[in-house]
């Protein structure tokens, strides 16, 4: 039985996962309370109940189950989400990270905990459990208030924040398993081994996953698992957690339009195996050692709740948020979960935490997971109190605070410069890490390269190996190059685009070899050392020629195929817009002309208009040569087409011209005033009188709406009401109507039941009269 021990030991964790998850959710809990009961109960610290002894599968089972969360909550990510979310809140919860980071280690001394393990106690409480106030706040009713969506999206962000934690912390084991001198070496690896794998999956994960797609949910299941495995074992051989991997792939799938295939094929396996996980988590508990460390499990849970909440509130507050909201946003980020458990588990297994750390662990997630949902029921009459409590100075300060800072948000978005670099930058320094990688990765590959060709000839066989590694690394090292040159002169043409001297040919060709110049010096400051340095470059020359000689612009083309495929993760919508444009344009610069996205105002004056009546053509000299309403084109638009307001034209002309377009759409007046629906429609009560024609007949056959356009939308009848009454409903002398329509309808209903009835009474509610 031997050979079944990991299918038996599966097999209870699923069963017992299964029941114990369904349980809790009867009772109103998390499923994963349920998960770490359950193992707690049939792991090898509690008999009789002990149904699993062997503790290396159990660490086996939780190996697998944090592999397939990691993986879980990098696919809930994506670029765009972190987009939207803006930079302040991105630099709020930085800041609240560091600030939690650095409190909890500065308190653990006077808890006992040493330096070491104070490092990881401080990790395990800077994220929040996104599995608990995803399901506080829903329950609550706060998810669609300010302070509820921010809470929402600071979870998000902060599992980015906690994978850099324990990959800082994998790195610091890491560290104590060698000399610290390769702390620089160490983090280097990290961004590269993070930008290469991240550009590759970028340019090829989207074609495997569609022809996967295309095959069968079955092959997409299978591939899938099985990368999200090899990438995890790739990320340990270099020497980090299993974590980082299975997160990288995560997250590049989530920027792939099969990403909700994949989350359809793979959901099943997740479920199972993060329930797995916390299973696994539950079993490492020892009630003894629960018992021992109670204290510092109550000291630690106070401290999570209070150092979190004074944190992050204070980080909101510095980025902008008024002090009411970034109080009661912070009141809500308390619990504390699924990367504690992960951080302590990496600690435990480096030998650097004892094994006491997983019910003090476990026992500050279930502490602030009791009293999280108080706090956050309560968190509207604690900030109450204390924004009362402020001081007026200080209160007077944070308002002079928050307009400074809209107003420099302002200046930052009009600043052209700053556009520029929003556009251009990001690319090229993806493709700076990307290179970089090459160059850092090429020692560790070197090492099984010698194992392939065994031989006298070392020297040999290291030389071509370095000059293979710089044939690799040309096509992307020119793509560096072409970017940086871009961004060069685009910054030039910007700053003195007026002057007559900034548009010579002979200072472009300057720029480009100053750009040519700045790639040398940082390629040779991350050279091999000795006389392979020839050799790199010897292979970089040769490939580059043939490149350019061979290739020519079919090279340009693959290089802004690359790019485009790039820009759908890492630019906004807007950037790949005007990336898009700019690339349209690139070949007939010598016409000036400018390609502009033009909103029509929301006003009266554009009702009823066509292109032909705007005369664009004829008033200014540009064209429309587009035209975008609610996110769909207008293909071929003519003088015919009708525009509406807040349709989108793209005019194609000078600058001079777009501007004058501009200011022609901006003379005409604005709808500062929305009409409400209410003002038309009424709501009234009406009786039903004994010789009506209503007495004595069901709904269905008086056909009312027909007649008269109202709905009967309810029936009193004595002290029962009856809402939305059915077609069968037969109204009787006496009953009331609750009517609704515009008052012309409802005077045509009066009308309509009232003919030949003298005298009849009415009682009326009104809504928006």
């Amino acid at each position: 039985m031997g050979e079944l021990g990991l299918v038996e030991d599966l097999a209870i964790v699923t069963l017992v996962a299964g029941v114990a998850g369904f349980l809790c959710q009867r009772i109103g809990l998390s499923s994963i309370v349920g998960f770490l009961l359950a193992g707690f109960v049939v792991g090898p610290h509690t008999p009789p109940f002990a149904l699993i002894s062997d503790e290396a599968r159990i660490e086996t089972l939780s190996q697998l189950g944090l592999v397939f969360l990691m993986f879980s909550i990098g696919l809930e990510l994506s670029l765009g989400k972190l987009r939207r979310m803006g930079l302040g809140l991105f630099l709020a919860v930085a800041l609240g990270a560091a600030l939690v980071f650095n409190v909890v280690r500065f308190l653990c001394p006077f808890l006992g905990i040493g330096p070491s393990q104070a490092l990881f106690v401080a990790g395990m409480l800077m994220a929040s459990s996104s599995a608990t106030i995803g399901k506080i706040l829903p329950e609550s009713g706060l998810v669609h208030q300010r302070a509820g969506n921010l809470a929402m999206s600071i979870t998000v962000l902060e599992d980015v924040v906690a994978v850099v934690v324990l990959t800082f912390i994998s790195s610091v084991v890491q560290i104590h398993r060698g000399p610290q001198a390769h702390i620089g070496r160490i983090l280097g690896v990290l961004l590269a081994f993070v930008t290469v794998i991240v550009v590759l999956g970028l340019l090829f994960l989207p074609r495997i996953l569609r022809r996967l797609d295309r095959a069968g949910t079955d092959l997409l299941t299978i591939t899938v698992a099985g990368l999200v495995l090899g990438i995890a074992v790739i990320a340990v051989k270099i020497g980090y957690s299993l974590a980082l991997g299975a997160f990288l792939l995560g997250a590049i799938i989530a920027e792939t339009p099969q990403r909700p295939a994949v989350e359809r094929a793979m959901q099943g396996m997740r479920d199972v195996f993060i329930a797995v996980f916390f299973v696994s988590i539950g079993m490492l508990l020892d009630p003894a050692l629960l018992a021992k460390n109670w204290g510092l499990i109550l000291c630690l849970g106070l401290a999570a709740v209070g150092v979190r909440t004074l944190a992050l509130s204070l980080a909101l507050m510095v980025t902008g948020t008024p002090d009411w909201d970034a109080i009661r946003t912070g009141l809500m980020v308390t619990p504390v979960g699924e990367f504690a458990f992960i951080i302590a588990q990496v600690g435990v297994a480096a030998q650097l935490l004892s094994a006491d750390y997983y019910p003090i662990t476990v026992g500050i997630a279930l502490f602030t997971a009791v009293v999280s949902p108080v706090l956050i029921q309560r968190s509207a009459q604690i900030s109450n109190f204390a924004v009362k409590c402020e001081p007026k100075f200080l209160r007077e300060f944070l308002t002079l605070y928050q307009q400074f800072l809209a107003s420099a948000g302002e200046h930052q978005q009009r600043s052209r410069v700053f556009g520029l670099a929003r556009q251009k930058l990001p690319l090229l320094l993806v493709s700076i890490i990307f290179v970089s990688g090459i160059l850092v990765f090429a020692p560790l590959v070197l090492h099984e390269w010698d194992t392939l060709f065994p031989g006298h000839a070392a020297a040999w066989r290291d030389y071509v190996f370095w000059a293979l590694v710089g044939v690799a690394m040309t096509g992307p090292l020119l793509g560096v190059w072409r970017r940086l040159a871009e961004f060069v002169l685009a910054l030039m043409d910007l700053v003195f685009g007026a002057e007559p001297w900034a548009r010579l040919p002979l200072l472009e060709v300057g720029l480009e070899l100053m750009s040519a110049l700045l790639v040398f010096v940082w390629v040779w400051l991350l050279r091999p050392t000795g006389e392979n340095t020839a050799y790199l470059f010897g292979g970089i020359l040769a490939a580059a020629v043939v490149y350019i000689l061979v290739f020519g612009k079919r090279l340009m083309t693959v290089h802004h195929q690359i790019d485009s495929q790039l820009a759908e993760a890492v630019l906004s919508a807007e950037e790949r817009r005007q990336q898009s444009r700019e690339h349209w344009l690139k070949e007939h610069q010598e016409w000036e002309l400018t390609l502009s996205e033009i909103r029509v105002p929301d006003s009266e004056a554009w009702f009823d208009k066509t292109l032909g009546d705007l005369a664009l053509r004829s008033r200014f000299g540009c064209s429309v040569i587009g035209v975008e309403r609610q996110g769909y084109p207008v293909p071929s638009p003519g003088p015919d087409t009708a525009i509406f307001p807040n349709d989108v034209l793209l005019v194609l002309g000078t600058k001079a011209q777009i501007q004058q377009v501009r200011a022609f759409f901006d003379s005409s007046p604005t709808n500062t005033e929305k009409s409400d629906i209410l003002d038309e429609i009424r709501l009234e009560s009406l009786e039903v009188l004994e010789q009506s024609r209503l007495a004595g007949n069901a709904l269905a056959e008086l056909e009312i709406p027909r007649h008269t356009g109202v709905q009967i939308v309810g029936v009193s009848r004595g002290k029962h009401r009856i809402l939305f009454p059915g077609p069968f409903q037969v109204l009787l002398p006496g009953d009331w109507l609750l009517v609704v329509g515009t008052r012309e309808q409802i005077h045509r209903f009066r009308e309509w039941i009232k003919a030949g009835v003298p005298g009849s009474e009415e009682h009326e509610w009104e809504v928006g009269a």
